[in-house]
């Protein structure tokens, strides 16, 4: 099922929660809104589901309008960020909970509905726990109850709320794909909010990136991470060096030097060079002096646990956090004191905010 919003506003008092948020959810894709805390990523979700009502604009499913249908009529799965599930019910009664409670003309017979939940519970690997109590589930299979009771009412679009966000990191991790794997198999249409970049970027088919009501840029994971449309996006999608720097005569420049950068540089004036940690290249130190169009760091300290090393650097007098594999870290022989060459890949140059 398609979903096209327009020019949807939602306001609590005097705080603009969406400032006319437009945006086409493709059929069958699974969407990420992605965004700080504030960014109205849920309120718009809740708008999507038919829990909350915009003040403005129209959600319309398929080119048919919402507005005057409820949140049980518009065939959605609605997956809460604590589960929500019913303390005194069972595994197996929270899943067929939403098929329970239908219009007697639409409810299923109660044969039917075992079935159904028999094979949801098959499906998120759960069987063996149907007659458990949710107090006796893990965190990660609470999770995989409330999206096994969202798919039982067979829903048209399925949204989650920080599905993982509750969840200890490697939960997430083996959960993100398994929520990958199963999308591909069931092909709904998905949308889930997350303010982790990684978990959007990872598990996404297009990433939408929210802030203060407004959507910044919407793209694929490498669309919005190699191209960011501005220095929130950039900021925002992971680590990132943020160095003042200066754009003259349409060049940007650090310490009088000429910075490789990526995309438009913009007018001339004071400006913010954007680089990741990975996008540093270090080099060994030169007897005598620095190669043209490099600059001379010092190494104020190092972790290298793992197969990536992570350097702290004195750029004169300015922090800079590079990456680089374990063997690269052996080859340079760095440790903490060392002095080192430093170039940039992929930079981004934006004007600085006045």
């Amino acid at each position: 099922m398609a979903i096209e919003i327009r020019n949807v506003e939602k306001t609590f008092g005097a705080f603009t929660a969406l400032g006319g948020v437009s945006l086409d959810v493709r059929s069958g894709e699974l969407l990420a809104l992605l965004g700080p805390s504030g960014s109205g990523k849920t309120t718009l979700l809740r708008i999507i589901a038919g829990l909350d009502h915009a003040d403005a604009g129209e959600v319309s499913f398929d080119g048919q309008d919402t507005r005057d249908r409820a949140a049980r009529d518009r065939k959605v799965g609605f997956v809460f960020q604590h589960y929500a599930l019913f303390r005194h019910m069972t595994v197996f009664d929270n899943v067929a909970f939403g098929l329970r409670v239908k219009k007697k003309a639409e409810r299923p017979a109660e044969m039917d509905i075992r079935r159904r939940v028999d094979q949801l519970l098959t499906m998120v690997q759960l069987s063996h726990l149907a007659t458990r109590y949710p107090s006796q589930l893990s965190g990660g299979q609470r999770q995989r109850v409330a999206l096994a009771r969202a798919l039982a009412i067979e829903p048209k679009v399925l949204l989650l709320d920080e599905p993982f966000g509750a969840l200890d990191a490697k939960v997430r991790k083996d959960l993100r794909k398994w929520l990958r794997h199963l999308h591909d198999d069931m092909h709904i249409t998905s949308i889930f909010v997350t303010h982790d970049q990684e978990e959007a970027l990872e598990l996404a088919d297009r990433v939408v990136v929210m802030n203060h009501g407004q959507i910044i840029q919407v793209g694929t994971p490498a669309e919005v991470y190699d191209h960011p449309a501005d220095s929130f996006v950039f900021d925002f999608l992971g680590g990132v060096n943020r160095l003042n720097g200066v754009i003259e005569a349409g060049v940007a420049r650090l310490d009088g030097k000429a910075v490789r950068v990526d995309g438009a540089v913009g007018a001339d004036g004071p400006a913010v060079i954007y680089v990741r940690p990975h996008q540093v290249e270090l080099g060994v130190a030169p007897a005598e002096g620095v190669p043209e169009g490099k600059w001379s760091a010092r190494v104020s300290s190092l972790h290298a646990a793992g197969p990536v090393a992570r350097l702290e650097l004195d750029l004169a007098g300015r922090a800079l956090e590079a990456q680089l594999s374990r063997d690269r870290l052996s080859d340079l022989a760095l440790e903490v004191g060392s002095w080192c060459t430093v170039d940039f890949r992929h930079a981004r140059v934006f004007p600085a905010k006045s």
